[in-house]
């Protein structure tokens, strides 16, 4: 039985860089166990964000961005330096939003499905702030 691997761009992530992946059953339980850690991690910001302070939470963001960031360079054997760069060249919600690109990659979505994806994401959002542009800036104030 042949594993398939994919080419996944790390443009988004600031790297001139393409690479190949083997999905295979490990590289499935490491993406499902981060999946699992940012679930947990969502969850608790949830129930308690209204009791932590500043600093409480800011480390909390630092633990789930550095698990990323590990997740990441683990993936891809990425180097320190390349780490670096990322680090240097995107800020966080770009770091995101190539996160998210790169998991969806690993899944099985193709760079197509995912472009058309972000398009009808697009597309929703717009028609949501022309229904009511008042919610969507109530929301985009919390």
């Amino acid at each position: 039985m042949i594993v398939n691997t994919e080419k996944i761009k790390l443009n988004k992530f600031g790297l001139n860089k393409t690479v190949s992946v083997r999905m295979t059953m490990g590289q499935f339980d490491k993406m499902n166990e981060l999946g699992i850690n940012l679930l947990e991690h969502d969850k608790f910001m949830l129930e308690n964000s209204e009791d932590m302070e500043a600093l409480e939470s800011m480390i909390e963001e630092r633990k789930i961005k550095n698990l990323m960031i590990g997740f990441v360079q683990d993936m891809f054997s990425l180097s320190d330096e390349e780490i670096e760069t990322i680090q240097d060249s995107i800020n966080n919600a770009q770091f995101k939003e190539a996160f998210s690109y790169i998991t969806d990659r690993l899944r099985g979505v193709t760079d197509k499905e995912y472009q058309l994806a972000v398009k009808q994401e697009k597309i929703l959002r717009e028609k949501e702030e022309q229904e009511d542009p008042k919610d969507i800036s109530a929301e985009s104030a919390d």
